[in-house]
């Protein structure tokens, strides 16, 4: 009789094998092709197919309420470009104005609330060539930070407005 328990038990755990380890068989496969599916993927991050499409859309709109400055793709770049001036520029960003765009470059300004003459900064992204610029003035003093030492050409209101702070400092 153990003999008998010893069979039904192999043939039970065999038959288990068998059908456990069995493969699915599909039945139906999806309508998409690769292509679509790579698209969809890079759509989720338009900077990886084109830095501008996701830059131009912060056009008319606020650096704190975008949280540019902490939270885009640009922040680390920003902090390696800043290095120990990071973080004042984050906290010093208070009053500002929304980004503006003048043909591939777009420009913010802020400053310290209540104290834009100790601590204020314009930055400056270069689109066409992926470069960031920060004008930083504080005391009486103007610091600039040229990300791989690119110097953007900034021209017509973005330069008369620079070169009006310019002229505040020399005062």
């Amino acid at each position: 009789m153990n003999f008998k328990i010893k069979i039904i038990t192999v043939v039970l755990f065999s038959s288990f094998m068998f059908f456990s380890c069995k493969k699915k068989i599909i039945k139906s496969v999806p309508t998409t092709d690769s292509t679509s599916i790579k698209t969809e993927a890079l759509k989720a991050d338009s900077s990886v197919i084109n830095p501008a499409d996701s830059l131009y859309t912060l056009v008319d709109k606020s650096v704190i309420g975008t949280q540019f400055l902490t939270k885009s793709s640009l922040a680390p770049r920003l902090k390696k470009l800043l290095g120990a001036e990071y973080d004042e520029m984050v906290k010093n960003w208070n009053t500002e104005t929304p980004f503006a765009k003048q043909e591939n470059i777009l420009h913010a300004w802020g400053c310290k609330q209540h104290d834009c003459n100790t601590y204020s900064y314009d930055l400056f992204i270069d689109v066409k060539n992926n470069k960031i610029n920060v004008y930083k003035f504080a005391e009486s003093k103007l610091t600039v930070f040229k990300e791989d030492n690119f110097e953007i050409e900034i021209k017509d209101g973005f330069l008369k407005d620079l070169n009006i702070k310019k002229d505040d400092i020399k005062k």
